[in-house]
């Protein structure tokens, strides 16, 4: 969305918005119930779990981390990742405020 338009909206409305926009393909989806259930896991398990190409894997993987939804550990030549459950739960506080009368 152009910087111009955003200006329009408060500025929770807008990290909602992107937050939202994070969630917003079922792949997405699909890595954060894949990382649920494993706690922590290589990037590789990840692809490997998913009906998509490495570097497609690797792009979701990107926008989740940047919403901060997975947390990055380098280990050795490999990238660890792990779900951030608060992430997500104040997102789902925040939303919840957000519409309330």
């Amino acid at each position: 969305m152009p910087q111009a338009k955003l200006e329009a909206f408060d500025e929770m409305a807008v990290a909602l918005a992107g937050f939202g926009r994070a969630l917003s393909h079922p792949a997405r989806i699909a890595i954060l119930r894949f990382m649920a259930s494993r706690g922590e896991a290589p990037c590789l398990d990840i692809v490997a779990a998913l009906p998509l190409s490495q570097p497609a894997t690797s792009r979701h993987i990107s926008e989740l981390t940047k919403a901060g939804l997975l947390q990055a550990r380098p280990h050795g030549s490999h990238i660890y990742y792990r779900l951030e459950r608060s992430a997500l739960e104040a997102f789902c506080r925040a939303m919840s405020a957000t519409l309330r009368p």
